[in-house]
């Protein structure tokens, strides 16, 4: 029997990472909810948790993995990866899914999966994977910044406003020559010269799909505050979720568990609004996108698992 590789980590995770982000987690957890039992009487009051509202959030947080699906095949499509955009709508799903485990295992799971199934190399994947990052945070910023502007142009000149700018710039990584992204980042992050140009051409259309994904996550978001008494805007909820979506990149809790909610209060109070309903109205989004990722992905994580025991067994036949 072939063993299982190692994983693509390029060194060993030390010893305090793990409890130091469990007691983060909990800290977050802790602290939502605590929120969420002070603020149970207006939740109550103002609050009107139809079910039609979140089987609607469910069916946009279905949409929006499927768009990020398609934004997956086509960038690694251009990277010689064929697969179909079911299958990417899978794996896109299983990497959300393992992100919510202790060790946020969504970047490993999938580099390892296309690693064993596809044959594609680990560097391979960690270029094509920092191009679609960069594709990410500068759509969100342009998006971001625009909706901050026709919805709060006050707070374009701003933190908020500032700090969609500098996403904005991330877009100019694509094109550095791959002497000074070395230079900057290390040479496992430099661009590989043949795929460079591929990935390029990509740009647009993974841009475009960025652009669904964001108006998508926009859209949960308002929902949930209609649900309430707030009056907040669609161009505010795409401020928050172009924010938001960033600690999909980075996260210091599992799937950024009470980051995120925070995250659109923070962004709330900033902007004008109530970090209340904020706070409330992205924790519901939260607990129908769990609902749905734990749903799908625990039946495509097992599907998965199967295709990656057939690789072991067809690479041990003689």
């Amino acid at each position: 029997m072939v063993s299982p590789l190692p994983s693509p980590s390029a060194a060993a995770r030390p010893r305090w990472r793990g409890p130091l982000v469990a007691l983060l987690t909990l800290f977050a957890l802790a602290v939502l909810a605590i929120f969420l039992i002070r603020n149970r009487d207006y939740i109550a009051l103002h609050y009107a948790l139809r079910p039609e509202a979140f089987f609607a959030i469910a069916a946009l947080v279905v949409a929006t993995l499927a768009l990020r699906g398609l934004a997956h095949q086509v960038l690694f499509g251009r990277m010689g990866i064929s697969a179909s955009a079911f299958d990417w709508f899978r794996l896109v799903t299983v990497s959300s899914f393992t992100n919510y485990l202790p060790l946020s295992a969504g970047m490993v799971a999938k580099a390892f999966f296309l690693k064993r199934v596809h044959s594609l190399p680990y560097r391979t994947f960690a270029v094509g994977q920092v191009a679609l990052l960069v594709v990410i945070m500068s759509t969100n910023g342009a998006v971001g910044l625009a909706a901050l502007a026709l919805d709060s142009p006050e707070h374009v000149a701003g933190i908020v406003g500032g700090g969609f700018a500098v996403m904005t710039a991330a877009s100019a990584l694509m094109f550095l020559p791959s002497a000074v992204v070395r230079r900057l980042s290390g040479r496992w992050l430099a661009w590989e010269a043949d795929a460079a140009p591929e990935i390029r051409r990509a740009w647009p259309a993974v841009a475009l799909l960025q652009v669904g994904i964001l108006v998508g996550t926009a859209a949960t978001l308002r929902i949930a505050f209609g649900m309430g008494s707030s009056n907040v805007g669609f161009a505010a909820c795409i401020v928050f979720a172009a924010a938001s979506m960033l600690t999909r990149l980075v996260s210091v809790t599992p799937g950024a568990l009470g980051i995120r909610e925070f995250l659109v209060g923070g962004l709330a109070l900033l902007t004008g609004f109530s970090l209340r309903d904020a706070v409330i109205a992205a924790t519901a989004v939260r607990t129908v996108e769990i609902a749905v990722i734990f749903a799908l992905g625990g039946i495509f994580t097992h599907h998965f698992s199967g295709q990656v025991i057939s690789s072991y067994e067809d690479r041990e036949e003689p």
